[in-house]
């Protein structure tokens, strides 16, 4: 079976998010086949969960002091900290291919991550409910949503990190990283830390594609985003992930 894959590496905040959307859309409308999205964001960015509030959740006078965007996404979870230095992917696939309960379709999606990790040589483990960790420290999380008969996932790979930005920028859920034992400022690593080296961006890419070709059986042909898909995103990033009521609403 034939799935897509679109890599559109640097980009802005609004646009992700639009994309995520717009992407899942075209799936569950039977536009475009299954699809996976590579990204990164071309500046420092909090991308919230859908349901969350902003002041409990962010720094908003050290985000605005040091030009960090805000953007709010369309899955839950928490806010996560990303910019150039981490890999997001998108997946949007028809909701039958995966468990229904929840857990298992999160296990089912990160494995496909661990096993891209393994590819490059490093140890990583699924740690229920989203994230996949290194020595117990967090490489990778991810968010889900499913809706349109399709499941939405996204995840953050980090590949360089500044931890003490993320600890500053973020308020973090201190019960649960010293539930693993960590501290803010350790929390989470990068393959840059892990591997004592800058990562090869399309070694780790191509690693990622071999994990989810492994995981559902399939093989990706890579494409670009339709012009179904580019119009939509334009009109959500007009009407909604370019405005400030939809990123900062309550």
């Amino acid at each position: 079976m034939k799935w897509r894959l679109v890599d559109s590496d640097l980009v802005e905040p609004a646009f992700t998010v639009a994309a995520d959307e717009a992407i899942a859309r075209a799936v569950s409308e039977n536009i475009i086949p299954n699809t996976l999205h590579f990204y990164r964001r071309n500046v420092s960015t909090i991308s919230l969960g859908y349901f969350q509030e902003v002041e409990k959740s962010v720094n908003l006078e050290f985000c605005r002091q040091k030009n960090i965007q805000i953007v709010r996404r369309i899955t839950g979870g928490s806010a996560v900290y990303t910019g150039p230095g981490h890999l997001v992917y998108g997946l949007a696939i028809d909701e039958t291919i995966l468990p229904n309960n929840r857990n298992k379709a999160f296990e089912t999606v990160c494995g496909a991550i661990v096993l891209a990790l393994k590819e490059l040589g490093i140890d990583a483990e699924f740690k229920s409910i989203n994230d996949v960790l290194v020595d117990g420290r967090k490489v990778s999380g991810s968010a889900q949503m499913r809706r349109w008969g399709i499941v939405l996932q996204h995840g953050t790979l980090v590949l360089n990190n500044d931890n003490n930005m993320l600890s500053s920028a973020l308020k973090m859920d201190l019960a649960k990283i010293e539930e693993r034992g960590q501290k803010p400022e350790t929390y989470v690593t990068s393959i840059t830390e892990i591997t004592g080296q800058e990562p090869d961006l399309e070694k780790i890419k191509s690693a990622i594609v071999k994990g989810f070709e492994a995981v559902f059986d399939i093989e990706f042909e890579k494409s670009e985003l339709t012009d179904y898909e580019n119009k939509l995103i334009k009109q959500l990033i007009n009407e909604k992930y370019g405005n400030a009521d939809w990123n900062m609403k309550r």
